[in-house]
Order: C-alpha cells, then sequence, then structure tokens
C-alpha cells in the first residue's frame, strides 16, 4: 500500500498524529496523577475532558467534512492542535490544572474533525478491493506507536518533565501537517450539480447519519454492540491505574508496561491480519472472533494476581481490540455510502464513548464501595453480552449482498 503516494502522505500524516497524542496522553497523565494526589475525580475529570468532545462533536464534525473539502479540514485541524499543544505545555508549566482540562476539551473537539477527513482521502486514494489492507496498514503502524508511546512518554516525562512533552507533541502535528501541504489526491464532488433536489440543510445531514444506522441491519447491530463494549472498556480506563496501584500493589510504572503489552497485542493482531487479510475476506466473521478474543482477555484480567498474568491479559485484550478496530473501519469503508462515510463513522465513534462516560460515572463512584477487581468482573458479564450480539450478525444471510440492497433502497427513498 505504500507504494500508492497519495496513501503514503496520509499513513505519514496518521502515524505523526498517532505520535503526538500518545506522548500527549501519557505526559498528562502522569502530571494529574500526581498533581491530583491519585483522586478519582481529577482521572474521572481528565477523561471526561477527553471523551466528551467526542460525544458531543464526533457525529457534527463527520457532517461538516462531508460536506467540505477533506483535505483543508484535515490540514487546519493539524496546525489548530499544534498551536494547542504549546497553550497546554504553559498551562502545566503554570500548575493550572482546571485551566488545562478546558483547553485539553477544546484540543480534543478539533481533533474529532481528523478522522473522519483522513478516512474520506483514503477512500479517494485507494481501490475498492483495498480498502482492508489500507485499514490493517493503517492499523499495524498504530499498534507499534502503543508499544513505544508509553515508554517515550515516560521517559520524556521523567527527563524533561510534562511540558517538554507537549512541546514535542505539537511539532509531530506540524510535521504531519506539512507531509499534506501538496497533497494531490482526486476531488470527489460535494454533491450532485445535476440532481434538482434542493440542497438537505446540516441538521438534515446530521439526522440522515442516524438514520442510515438504524436502516441497515449490519451497521445498527454493530453499534449496539460497540455501545455495549463501551461500558467494559470505560471502566478498564478509568480503573486500569488503581487496580495496578492499589490491588495488584505493583509500581506505577507497570501501567506503561501494561500499555506496552496491550500494544504487543494489538500489532500482533494487526499484522497477522494484514499478512492473512487477502485468505479471509469474510469481516463478520474476524469480528466475531475480536469479540471473543476480546472476552477471555477480559476474564484473565478479572482473575489477575500478578504482574505476568495482568501482562498477558492486556496483550489477548490488544488482539481482541486490533481485530474489531480493523473490521469495523473496513465494514464502514466497503458497506456505507462515500457521501455518508464521515458522518456514519463519526457516529459510531461517538456511541462508544457515550457509554464509556456513562460507566466514568457509575464504576468511579462503585469504586468507592467495592473495588477494580469486581468492576472488571461486571464488565466481563456485560462483555459476555457483546459477544453474543456479534455472534448474532451470522443470522445475516450473505451480509454483503443484503446491505448492498438495503444501501440502493435507502438512497432510492432518500
Amino acid at each position: 500500500m505504500l507504494k500508492n503516494g497519495v496513501f503514503r502522505r496520509l499513513w505519514c500524516t496518521q502515524t505523526l498524529s498517532s505520535v503526538g497524542d500518545e506522548i500527549r496522553n501519557w505526559a498528562i497523565l502522569f502530571w494529574i496523577f500526581a498533581e491530583a494526589d491519585q483522586a478519582v475525580f481529577y482521572r474521572t475529570a481528565l477523561l471526561f475532558a477527553q471523551m466528551l468532545p467526542v460525544f458531543i462533536m464526533a457525529p457534527l464534525a463527520g457532517t461538516w467534512v462531508d460536506r467540505r473539502d477533506p483535505k483543508k479540514v484535515l490540514q487546519a485541524t493539524l496546525v489548530i492542535r499544534a498551536l494547542m499543544s504549546f497553550v497546554l505545555a504553559g498551562l502545566i508549566w503554570f500548575e493550572q490544572v482546571p485551566l488545562l482540562l478546558v483547553m485539553l476539551a477544546f484540543t480534543c473537539t478539533v481533533q474529532q474533525f481528523f478522522q473522519p477527513a483522513i478516512s474520506k482521502l483514503t477512500v479517494t486514494a485507494v481501490d475498492h478491493e483495498d480498502y482492508g489492507t489500507a485499514s490493517s496498514s493503517v492499523k499495524t503502524i498504530d499498534t507499534l506507536i502503543s508499544l513505544a508511546g508509553p515508554a517515550i512518554g515516560a521517559f520524556v516525562y521523567q527527563w524533561w518533565g510534562a511540558s517538554t512533552s507537549l512541546v514535542a507533541d505539537g511539532f509531530c502535528f506540524i510535521l504531519g501537517s506539512l507531509c499534506i501541504l501538496n497533497l494531490k489526491a482526486r476531488r470527489t464532488p460535494l454533491a450532485d450539480l445535476s440532481d434538482p433536489a434542493p440542497a438537505t440543510s446540516f441538521w438534515m445531514d446530521v439526522l440522515e447519519g442516524f438514520r442510515y444506522i438504524l436502516s441497515s441491519p449490519l451497521t445498527k447491530r454493530l453499534f449496539i454492540m460497540l455501545s455495549v463494549m463501551g461500558v467494559c472498556t470505560g471502566a478498564i480506563n478509568l480503573l486500569n491505574i488503581y487496580f495496578v496501584v492499589n490491588e495488584l500493589h505493583l509500581d506505577q510504572n507497570y501501567l506503561a508496561w501494561a500499555s506496552t503489552a496491550g500494544g504487543i497485542g494489538m500489532f500482533g493482531g494487526a499484522l497477522g491480519l494484514n499478512l492473512l487479510g487477502a485468505r479471509f475476506k469474510n469481516y463478520i466473521h474476524i469480528n466475531i472472533w475480536g469479540a471473543g478474543v476480546m472476552t477471555v482477555g477480559l476474564l484473565l484480567l478479572t482473575l489477575s494476581f500478578g504482574s505476568w498474568s495482568m501482562l498477558l491479559s492486556r496483550v489477548v485484550i490488544g488482539i481482541g481490540i486490533s481485530l474489531l478496530s480493523i473490521t469495523l473501519s473496513t465494514l464502514l469503508m466497503t458497506y456505507v455510502p462515500e457521501h455518508l462515510l464521515g458522518r456514519v463513522g463519526s457516529v459510531f465513534e461517538g456511541g462508544p464513548l457515550a457509554t464509556n462516560m456513562v460507566s466514568y460515572v457509575f464504576f468511579g463512584w462503585l469504586y468507592l464501595y467495592t473495588g477494580a477487581r469486581l468492576i472488571f468482573g461486571i464488565s466481563f458479564m456485560l462483555f459476555c453480552m457483546a459477544f453474543l450480539l456479534a455472534l448474532s450478525l451470522q443470522s445475516l444471510i450473505s451480509p454483503s449482498r443484503r446491505v448492498h440492497a438495503e444501501q440502493q433502497e435507502f438512497i432510492g427513498h432518500s
């Protein structure tokens, strides 16, 4: 895929953006954890600052990208995020925690325009039959960054401090914007000028993304399954650091090792699917395997009583995450009409994060009375329900033909 010049430049931009995000996230996490004396409230506030903009802005951002030139949107998001990284570095220097969280929320709001824009550009850059390979190529490098990110972030934080980490984050976004400065991508028309129907309003376009998801059995079941999984991943994101430090009685550096173990699993899953993707074209079956692998990994995490079992569980969970994320992006690029891809993909991103936030509030409260292990056990039972939803996808007879027919029917009624 990297022989394709346009995709190669998009791939480099995605890579630099992911590197910057890893450095920023780990620097802020370590700094907040130390500054707030390990208070669950501030950890919850940090997660809300990162996730609330996704819930609010994702459908709006996707619709905006569908109505604009995705290259210009992508360029603008990178420049603004670079400037905001320097602002965050200054706020850390002056130890302004509340204002830091506000500015981080703004940065994450701008970030919501990045993925829909780069997804639309990817669709125009590669052939239809290469969507799966393109998705797995991006996921493979993302998992490599997940492997190196915790180590790099922890190293920079410990030796030079959080502010320096945020400065490095800003330069990553600047380099990413330079990669697409003269990008020559095939331009898709924003609207069919021969269509006599009047142009729809912005808010009608937003609702159209939701309507499409509900009109297709495939997208509807996937959306419900991912939303249920969002509750479980929310519990892991919120309480993993407390599970490692307070219940397994390990040094907080093991949190970085746990993330590295997850990155190893994600890399293994992405690389395996990248190499064997030509043999396994049924991405619905791969999606089911991903849900099953994550269920096993969450059970192992719940039963962990030492560092090795905890790290192994994160490897297994990482494999499942790769399988699920690659198949999801491939299914959306394959079956969702291009003019709806931005808003539908954004809704798929925002829905699970909405359940993430619900789990932050509920499990953050429940943790005060129970503990992380019991909450992980509850999450495992919820994941079993999500796995059953994944299995129900098999009831779709000839999924590609049925979804294609439903697409045509949906477009015909629009």
